[in-house]
């Protein structure tokens, strides 16, 4: 049986008693928060709902220059930037924030204040008899309540837990797709191959237009010696434009895997630290979820990449030459790239 490769598919671990329908979820987003006045639950994935739409729109349209082709594919590749991703921070959101709903305090702290009174009330007056009933059935009330609501407490914790799982297993499946694109990219680096049938193809171009010019008798030695010097040029620049891009990518795979696995270092230590308290204590439940919330949402909102990609006109031949030559090697690398992730 080969493993299985997908990266942010289908959550299968769900308790189908606490899922909610997409309206039910996209009212809670756009509910405002108790903690910020004017901020909506929703407002922490902004910035990565942009980057899910400026991914789709490149994907959708192609536009834009060779900088974004680079990042947007290289994103879109890598997985990192997905709306199922999106959907799994959102619904931890909404079920952390069902668990802080949670009152334990409140009937734990009648019992108490009741499990007292009963004890100084005396048996042989028959008013306080009576009290002690009354107090006695409240306290089983509080008891069955407190059964309750620990019951969810638990099922919301699992659930959690189901759900940090499912990004923390993702986030390394990008790790290892990472590592094997930075293999691909070095290994390209290595070999040089493409970079050689480009440059061929360009003094193949300027021999045949050289023979073109031969045969009608208009090409004299300065020609020769001008057309030694564009190969020449048009090969070292395009040499230097290959590598500077296969740097420039290697470089983004570098930095998102390390954005992920730094992301994985921190879910583990929350999780192994619920796993230590088993569930013993709510508010250090509350503490800790609290804590994964904040990692989720850091690692969404701080999932931005910058690269620097050199750039130059597209006026002259020797400009779009270049161009065509670049595109065919980027074109290639990305072939390589997502057959490496088949």
């Amino acid at each position: 049986m080969t493993a299985d490769k997908t990266i942010f598919g289908l959550r299968f671990r769900a308790d189908g008693k606490l899922q909610l329908s997409i309206d039910g979820l996209k009212l809670f987003l756009d509910s405002p928060t108790k903690k910020d006045k004017g901020r909506l639950h929703g407002d922490d994935l902004a910035e990565y709902r942009d980057l899910i739409n400026a991914v789709e729109s490149f994907e959708r349209d192609h536009q834009g220059g060779f900088r974004d082709w680079m990042l947007f594919t290289v994103l879109g590749h890598s997985h990192i930037v997905k709306p199922a991703l999106k959907s799994a921070v959102e619904q931890y959101k909404y079920h952390f924030y069902n668990l802080t709903e949670l009152d334990l305090k409140k009937p734990a702290a009648f019992i108490k204040s009741a499990e007292e009174e009963i004890a100084r009330l005396k048996p042989q007056k028959k008013e306080e008899t009576a009290r002690k009933e009354r107090l006695m059935g409240m306290v089983a009330d509080r008891k069955q309540a407190i059964d309750v609501l620990t019951k969810k407490w638990l099922a919301l914790a699992e659930e959690l837990n189901h759900i940090i799982a499912y990004i923390r297993d993702n986030l390394v499946k990008i790790e290892k797709l990472t590592d094997t694109s930075i293999a691909i990219l070095e290994g390209e680096k290595i070999s040089r191959k493409k970079e050689s049938i480009l440059i061929e193809d360009i003094k193949t171009q300027f021999k045949e237009r050289l023979r073109a010019s031969l045969h009608q008798g208009t090409i004299t030695r300065e020609d020769l010696e001008k057309a030694k010097e564009e190969v020449s040029s048009l090969s070292k620049q395009t040499a230097d434009l290959i590598r500077s891009d296969v740097y420039t990518l290697t470089q983004l795979y570098v930095a998102i895997h390390e954005y992920c696995g730094k992301a994985c270092s921190e879910l583990d230590r929350r999780v192994g630290e619920i796993q230590n308290k088993k569930h013993e204590s709510f508010d250090e439940d509350l503490e800790l979820y609290a804590q994964v919330e904040k990692i989720l949402v850091s690692f969404t909102r701080e999932c931005l990449f910058e690269i620097q990609v050199a750039d130059f006109g597209n006026e002259t031949e020797h400009d779009l030459i270049l161009m065509e030559k670049r595109k065919e090697m980027l074109e290639h690398l990305f072939d390589l790239l997502r057959q490496g992730s088949l």
